[in-house]
């Protein structure tokens, strides 16, 4: 045995397991960002179909879409009114309630009425002139305060309106 090597194996081996230690660490570090953004993506994505759930009940049931009624009315959940509405808009028992906060606001845009947009030709009626009434529908989920996330989708409707 060399008289100047006695220590050297167990240098080399510690700092082989170190290497290995931080190469370990690092690999743990990236798994579990990979893991937190696939998990925010997920949430981002749960949100967004709530909001359009919001969205379709409200489009399905036809509430709060008062073809007498004139531009600018709205009608809304109770939480939803960060401007005041002039009807409250009582979301369909059928809809899951998530974790989180489900909203609703129909709107009446204008003018009070318009002519209905062309149609393509396999859309097309015989009726030569409909009147139509504009509406927003915005349907809002927000989870934020149990980090679920939070999306809002806002959809255009066009309501036909008789003679």
């Amino acid at each position: 045995m060399i008289r100047g090597a006695r220590g050297t194996v167990l240098l080399v081996c510690l700092l082989v397991l170190l290497l290995l230690a931080l190469l370990g660490t690092t690999v743990a570090r990236s798994s579990l960002l990979h893991l937190q953004m696939a998990g925010n993506d997920e949430n981002r994505l749960s949100a967004l179909q709530q909001a359009m759930a919001v969205v379709d009940a409200v489009l399905e049931t036809g509430a709060g879409m008062e073809l007498s009624a004139q531009v600018g009315y709205r009608a809304c959940t109770a939480q939803a009114a960060s401007q005041p509405c002039d009807a409250g808009l009582a979301l369909p028992a059928t809809l899951p309630q998530p974790a989180g906060r489900l909203d609703a606001l129909v709107e009446r845009l204008a003018p009070l009425a318009m002519r209905m947009p062309r149609l393509g030709e396999e859309t097309a009626s015989s009726t030569v002139f409909y009147r139509v009434a504009s509406f927003e529908v915005r349907g809002v989920y927000d989870g934020t305060a149990d980090d679920l996330g939070r999306a809002a989708v806002t959809q255009g409707v066009l309501v036909r309106m008789e003679h």
